[in-house]
């Protein structure tokens, strides 16, 4: 198959180790209403994940924090249990840049460049669901202005994997019948050119080539006038 498949667990884990970030776990009690306003319900307990990114960026100073938040009073997915924060050290001391209220269910993180501008983009992981289909948040990187762009929608391609040589969004969903689409980022949302392949036999039983048929949808995707 000429793509690459989905970001694991796993996958992120050792990307995160190959980048040599310096981390820093810690665990502590808070008032929480106060950091996040009414984003997330006033919690005690928070394990927070603090990533010093000079690897990835060099001389920008930059640090991640992944502050979490438990549930002791059960699940809901539509609450958001994670505080995304990026700051910047500014003579000596972290300037905070951004901060966002959101969903991860286990607070991988990756960095890989989304939008062909050759800088890593930040990805926070959003959500699993019951095949483990992986969601993620994008953060589009300037270091020229010290600034991040969240990508609306991104959340909600499943598995996402960038095409560089298209400057595209591919992905494989695993459900009943496995299917795949396109994407691509245009300014700060997700733009879905609606082809959609499945993968496996098709509705006459007849086993489907995906490659062929992969291959042909891409040539439409490239055609498209919505396309750039």
């Amino acid at each position: 198959m000429k793509r690459i498949i989905v970001f694991l667990v796993l996958t992120s884990i050792i990307s995160c180790h190959k980048h040599l970030e310096t981390q820093k776990t810690t665990s502590t009690k808070i008032n929480t209403s106060a950091m996040v306003k009414n984003d997330i319900p006033a919690q005690d307990s928070i394990f927070e994940n603090e990533i010093i990114c000079d690897s990835v960026y060099q001389n920008k100073n930059y640090k991640i924090v992944l502050r979490h938040f438990s549930r002791e009073k059960g699940y809901d997915e539509n609450d958001k249990n994670t505080v995304f924060i990026f700051s910047k050290k500014i003579n000596g001391k972290y300037e905070e840049l951004l901060r966002d209220s959101i969903e991860s269910h286990v607070g991988a993180y990756e960095f890989q460049d989304f939008n062909g501008d050759k800088i890593k983009d930040i990805l926070i992981q959003n959500i699993s669901d019951i095949r483990s289909n992986w969601t993620y948040y994008l953060y589009l990187v300037d270091l020229k202005n010290d600034r991040l762009t969240k990508v609306k929608n991104f959340n909600q391609i499943k598995n996402p994997h960038y095409l560089p040589q298209n400057n595209l969004i591919d992905n494989e969903v695993m459900s009943g019948r496995n299917w795949t689409s396109f994407y691509q980022i245009k300014k700060d949302t997700v733009f879905d050119f609606g082809y959609v392949i499945y993968n496996g036999e098709d509705g006459n039983g007849n086993a489907v080539d995906f490659d062929k048929e992969y291959d042909k949808t891409l040539s439409k995707v490239l055609k498209n006038k919505n396309y750039k």
